[in-house]
């Protein structure tokens, strides 16, 4: 027997992950496929089913540290906050609004309507008792927890079907598992892993799919195909940094369809547009059809009115049941005494006899002028009438039959109707003056002008007064002023400042209001306001019933688009310094965590951070890959081979696949200008993990293949694992199952530690947990 007949590997249908650029000859799968046959019968059971024990193992390990008393603690924990209650948001059918796609959070409303749940609790803040309020939340946990259970057997499936042996796809497997980050957002009611689930489906998908290159467009080739693209789909319903898997299957296939093209493969130009096209529908197409599709189920579900309103336009707003714009959209007429509330702060513009101070803490002079303010609450200084630049007698006719609670017909009381440019005046109920404003620095915006009020017969303020009424989103001069429905920024027609706001509040002679002030650039957003109310006006039935006649239906794109604009806009806001947001460079070194929870009384606490042994060693495996590939770089310039061939084929395209994910879903957050947390590298973690194993199949197994079967003096016997790759394989897991089960406490929360206890925990200074003294 030739040496070539003594060794036959098992399963000789996988060969093609080898990832070989030819075709396997029939004649060598037939004499492959017998010599395993005859080679396969001295091997054991064990050996021969050893991937389904190491599968059934992770599998039974991951179970277990998910559900691991995943009722405690029965209270709402970190980001709960907002996915609990956008999941009860669901259930109620109320819109809210989010800076993430809808599907996991859809998803986590399924599980709680499967269990009868009807959203009554709102997770309103950290802390909050579930059994006193009677939330399933067991349930909702465990159902979420699904998607962290199924992370450590899609990475097994993802390296044995790259072509790792067991013990490499095992121990990527149980690193994942042993992860404390990883554990913690398992089993919480969170966003991440179910977000990390698609992602690993969607490689796992690509692999299965780029293994059958060799059966083109037959029915296998095709499910898988569209299996992944699926799962993009999906992927990128869940988070937007789902496109960074986008990124990588994408430019994989790009990779795969530059080799297609090589007339030396003889593929032929309409070979190729067959490729190109297949591809295209899977992996752009269906995507998009699904992303699209989750979009239209979120609006069918949320029909109602609810607290993400007035994040939208006014037309949006009263597609809605229930919104009051449904139900107060008046027309706004000269002479009505309105209220302005501003879109983005919610606080209502007002005056009174109050003066601004000589002198402001900088010492700059003011002009004394009477006080114009944004208060919270809307009190009798927050009305202002409405009024014509000029004094006309007709005007004053109308406003004093008005007043004098004269029936005026329908016909003429629209004659006095505000529209989109109108000039008018603003006087103030409460103190008789007009708003106004005038060549002089705010008090606490030195380069925006001050808001104040003049006497009605000041002739010299009279320029200031004048205001143009801009609706945003008006279709010419015909389009009226409304309550409610319009959005409107005041603009003055002699100094072109708009009127805006902003958070910070004013000292204690402006009793903490926010300051209002002259925006230079009025065409900006943060300027809207608009008409919440005429005084002595109240929707009747047949009010109603007109305001809903007059509403124009929105389609499903308008609505699309109008939410994604919004999604990524207030996503690039998130700025706001949080006490533990982090830098992308810390993280794969692990200096910080989260602080998800606390127990003062019994001085417990949920921390996420990753496993730093775990971590660590993923960081020097992904260093170690990049000296690896240059001394092989290296040495083949000098025409020396250092790895087997097969080795080498297998590092440069498996290994490079799983750098290149994790550079993918890691480095473009160094681009970004939002606040960044630790829970962002959790899908490139799970990447880093695989990499340490790609190091210890590289290093410790030789042989590609699950196991191989050779024969001596007649006899079948299976090659295993070395000792020594025995050996290291315990000793890694070892470490991160140990270091897992000292972080366990504040994985789970359940056991308090003594000062002592927490401080032995904080391996670096930066570790900034709770119960330190």
């Amino acid at each position: 027997m030739n040496a070539g007949e003594q060794q036959a590997y098992v399963r000789p249908s996988k060969d093609s992950r080898y990832n070989s650029d030819e075709k396997i000859p029939a004649a060598v799968q037939n004499m492959s496929s017998k010599a395993s046959a005859r080679g396969s019968e001295g091997i054991s059971s064990f050996v021969r089913n050893s991937s389904k024990y190491a599968f059934a193992l992770v599998a039974t390990l991951s179970f277990l540290t998910r559900y691991w008393k995943i009722w405690d603690p029965a209270q709402v924990v970190f980001d709960e906050v907002h996915f609990g209650k956008f999941a009860s948001y669901y259930l109620r059918r109320q819109y809210y609004f989010d800076v993430h796609p809808p599907l996991a959070k859809m998803l986590i409303a399924l599980g709680g309507w499967l269990v009868g749940y009807d959203g009554h609790f709102l997770f309103e803040k950290i802390g909050m008792e579930y059994v006193s309020n009677g939330v399933p939340y067991i349930m909702l946990r465990g159902w979420v927890a699904i998607f962290g259970f199924a992370l450590p057997p899609l990475v097994y499936m993802i390296m044995a079907e790259s072509g790792y042996s067991v013990v490499a796809s095992l121990l990527a497997a149980l690193l994942v598992t042993f992860d404390n980050a990883l554990v913690t957002q398992g089993r919480l009611i969170l966003l991440d892993n179910i977000m990390i689930f698609f992602m690993l489906a969607a490689v796992y998908a690509y692999i299965r799919f780029f293994k059958l290159r060799y059966k083109a467009f037959s029915a296998s080739w095709w499910t898988w195909l569209l299996a992944t693209g699926a799962m993009l789909g999906c992927v990128v319903s869940c988070k937007l940094v789902g496109l960074f898997t986008i990124s990588l299957i994408g430019g994989a296939v790009l990779y795969d369809l530059w080799r297609i093209i090589d007339i030396r493969r003889g593929t032929t130009m309409s070979e190729f547009a067959s490729h190109f096209i297949a591809r295209a529908f899977a992996l752009i197409a269906v995507p998009l059809t699904l992303y699209l599709s989750f979009f239209y189920i979120h609006f069918a579900i949320l029909t109602n009115t609810g607290p993400g309103d007035g994040y939208h336009t006014s037309q949006f707003q009263m597609q809605l049941k229930g919104n009051h714009m449904t139900k107060n959209s008046f027309d706004v007429r000269y002479g009505d005494q309105i209220t302005f509330r501003h879109r983005d702060t919610g606080v209502y513009l007002e005056s009174s006899n109050e003066r601004y101070p000589l002198r402001y803490d900088d010492q700059r002079v003011s002009s004394q002028g009477q006080q114009v303010t944004g208060a919270k609450k809307l009190g009798e200084n927050g009305f202002w009438m409405i009024k014509p630049i000029h004094d006309i007698p007709e005007f004053e006719t109308f406003l004093t039959r008005r007043l004098a609670g004269e029936e005026i017909p329908e016909d003429e009381l629209n004659e006095w109707n505000v529209y989109d440019a109108d000039l008018v005046q603003l006087e103030h109920v409460g103190t008789g003056t007009n708003l106004r404003t005038h060549d002089v620095a705010s008090p606490m915006t030195p380069t925006n002008m001050e808001f104040t009020t003049a006497l009605l017969n000041d002739t010299k303020a009279y320029d200031d007064s004048l205001w143009q009424v801009l609706i945003d989103g008006a279709k010419g001069n015909s389009t009226q002023l409304k309550t409610s429905s319009s959005f409107i920024r005041l603009v003055s027609n002699k100094h072109g400042v708009a009127a805006w706001t902003h958070k910070k509040k004013l000292p204690e002679w402006g009793h903490e209001h926010q300051e209002i002030n002259g925006n230079k650039k009025p065409d900006e957003k943060g300027n809207l306001w608009t008409v919440t109310q005429i005084r002595g006006r109240k929707a009747t039935a047949e009010d109603q019933e007109k305001i809903k006649k007059k509403i124009v239906p929105m389609g499903f794109l308008s609505k699309y688009t109008e939410l994604q604009g919004l999604m990524i806009k207030h996503n690039n806001a998130l700025t706001t310094v949080h006490p533990f947001q982090s830098t992308p460079i810390t993280w794969p070194l692990m200096t910080r965590g989260i602080s998800f929870w606390t127990n003062n009384a019994e001085r417990k606490q949920i921390y996420l951070l990753g496993n730093p042994i775990g971590y660590w060693m993923s960081d020097l495996a992904m260093g170690m890959f990049v000296m690896v590939l240059v001394v092989i770089e290296l040495c083949r310039r000098r025409n020396e081979d250092i790895v087997d061939p097969l080795v080498k084929r297998h590092l440069l395209r498996s290994g490079l696949f799983i750098a290149f994910a994790w550079l993918a879903h890691y480095v473009p957050f160094f681009l970004m200008g939002r606040s960044l947390f630790l829970h962002h590298y959790l899908p490139a973690s799970i990447f880093a993990y695989m990499m340490l194993a790609v190091l210890f199949q590289v290093v410790f197994v030789q042989e590609y293949p699950r196991y191989v079967v050779r024969r001596w003096n007649g006899r079948a016997r299976a090659l295993m694992p070395s000792v020594a790759a025995v050996a290291v394989l315990g000793a890694i897991v070892a470490l991160q199952f140990v270091t897992f089960v000292y972080f366990s406490p504040l994985v789970y929360g359940t056991t308090g530690l003594t000062p002592e206890q927490v401080n032995a925990r904080r391996w670096l200074p930066t570790y900034d947990l709770h119960f330190q003294k």
